[in-house]
């Protein structure tokens, strides 16, 4: 190897899993990003790692993260020295010497005498940088949701003249976005995408809601868009893009940027709205309420604001749920809960939802979709008899709304309809993965057999794509599309639907696989 490609990989050979305790989202990607870039790699498990890598420095809690004890774990200033001398750097000087025990097994089930009922038994584990988070006094956060070395526009050379407007000819010009496919990434377009994000965003956190739907339908039409934008005009032409986001796109054509979504990101109001609106319970006008109190920090929240017990615990428990999954932590929980079901109803079967079935690869909690094929018109109390099974056995720590026909507990889901979650039985628990001892958000969602289809496709999402299947289905076939059944508005009859293929036949737009529904 030459003298220059050792200092292109010097991480070759490097297999690292990184304990993502105390890490932002952001840092934990560009450890992944340097590793990839520098012939290492990102272990999705400490099983295949030479190396753990963690931010914690207190070797009791670092401990309870590691499952593999025979493989050095060392501090992130490891890997940050690397890169500034762009060389592997002896690990002797950041290895965390572990204290020696036999007590905590790989996998060890958590033990069925905690208490889902009392939080100062389960207190979380974990750094509370996040309670302390004060804006004013920090960097900008990077852009979310794109990667500069992964933007398939940058090296891309235009074949045709900027003075050409004309739209892309394989491209289907709908205001109904379930006609098309949507990847999870953009074909192009990716940083305007990502700052229009922004601008959606910060309608939607300020109660700009007709606004903030303006945004996501632009967006949703960039996002499937299947070549990079050259002009506001050819925007312009793009149904669910008005003047004024036209404006915007040839305002990114000119400059690369769009200075008012670019400002959010060091906004003070902005990001504390967005980190308020995190916890579970808080919807954007809670969140209003507590900054125009006066509260910058959720700390601040805590001791000074009226709470309920349901907003206190989600305040509390924000430090887990703020940890992203990978797609092996959600597949974790899922073969917890199939395994656990039969012995609830060995009839059971789940389907994971949300996110996870889109193809995203981290998410922020896991949706599954449970019914029985000995149920099928009713649910017989089976979401009360699995939530109590999971406290029983020690998975399930807090129990943080159920609501249903069979509990008279209401509340909001932001991914589905409040008259949907009076329709089908769910319940939103604090759930704890073995392997990482961290408390996951999951939210069960109970059908009966006749309406797990129409809760399978209403709870998948995207939120874009649920919206405009409905709304194709009231305006072009006069039915009505809920997670809790499918309906004709005219006689109000239930149509049957054995499975979401079916489902789309029924509606008669064409079929789209989870991962294109990203709209």
């Amino acid at each position: 190897m030459s003298e220059s490609d050792s200092s292109t990989h010097y991480l070759s050979g490097v297999k690292a899993y990184i304990i993502p305790t105390k890490l932002r989202p952001y840092a934990i990607e560009s450890m992944k990003k340097q590793l990839e870039k520098h012939g290492g790699e990102a272990c999705p498990s400490q099983k295949d790692a030479s190396v753990i890598i963690t931010a914690l420095t207190a070797a009791p809690r670092i401990k309870r993260h590691v499952e593999n004890h025979k493989v050095p774990v060392v501090s992130t200033q490891w890997l940050k020295d690397c890169g500034k001398q762009r060389e592997h750097i002896a690990m002797d000087k950041y290895a965390i010497e572990m204290p020696r025990s036999n007590n905590h097994q790989q996998g060890e089930q958590p033990r069925a005498t905690d208490t889902a009922k009392d939080m100062d038994e389960n207190t979380p584990d974990i750094s509370h940088e996040i309670l302390n988070r004060r804006y004013a006094n920090m960097p900008p956060d990077p852009l979310p949701g794109y990667d500069e070395e992964d933007d398939p526009d940058l090296n891309e050379k235009s074949t045709r003249g900027d003075d050409d407007d004309s739209l892309a000819a394989d491209y289907l010009n709908s205001k109904y976005e379930c006609l098309r496919p949507t990847p999870l990434k953009p074909y192009h377009n990716r940083k305007l995408v990502a700052l229009l994000r922004l601008l959606e965003r910060q309608r939607e956190v300020n109660m700009e809601e007709r606004n903030a739907l303006s945004y996501r339908h632009a967006i949703a039409a960039i996002k499937a868009y299947p070549r990079k934008l050259r002009s506001g005009k050819e925007a312009h032409k793009i149904t669910g893009i008005g003047e004024k986001i036209s404006a915007l796109v040839q305002l990114y054509i000119d400059t690369g940027t769009i200075p008012d979504a670019e400002k959010l990101l060091s906004d003070e109001k902005f990001r504390t709205l967005s980190l308020f609106v995190k916890v579970f319970g808080v919807g954007t006008k809670t969140a209003n309420m507590w900054y125009n109190a006066g509260y910058r920090t959720l700390k601040e929240v805590l001791e000074k604001a009226k709470l309920v017990k349901a907003v206190k615990l989600g305040i509390q428990l924000l430090p887990h749920f703020d940890q992203p999954m990978s797609r092996s932590d959600v597949e974790e929980l899922i073969d917890i809960i199939n395994k656990e079901l039969p012995n609830v109803d060995k009839h059971a079967f789940t389907q994971p939802v949300g996110g996870y079935r889109r193809g995203k690869e981290q998410n922020g909690d896991l949706d599954i979709v449970i019914a029985s094929r000995k149920l099928e018109h009713t649910t017989d109390h089976l979401l009360k008899r699995i939530v109590e099974h999971m406290i029983e056995t020690g998975y399930v720590k807090h129990v943080l709304l159920m609501s249903g026909k069979n509990s008279n507990h209401f509340g909001n889901h932001y991914t589905s309809g409040a008259a949907d979650m009076e329709k089908l039985d769910t319940c939103f628990v604090a759930f704890m993965q073995p392997s990482t001892q961290i408390l996951r958000q999951v939210d069960f969602i109970v059908a009966a057999l006749d309406d797990q289809p129409t809760a399978v496709l209403g709870w998948t999402g995207s939120r874009q794509f649920e919206r405009s299947i409905r709304d194709y289905a009231k305006k072009e076939k006069n039915l009505s599309v809920q997670s809790h059944g499918m309906f004709d508005r005219s006689s109000s009859k239930k149509l049957a639907g054995e499975s979401e293929e079916q489902i789309f036949d029924i509606i008669g737009i064409p079929w789209l696989e989870p991962e294109m529904r990203n709209c």
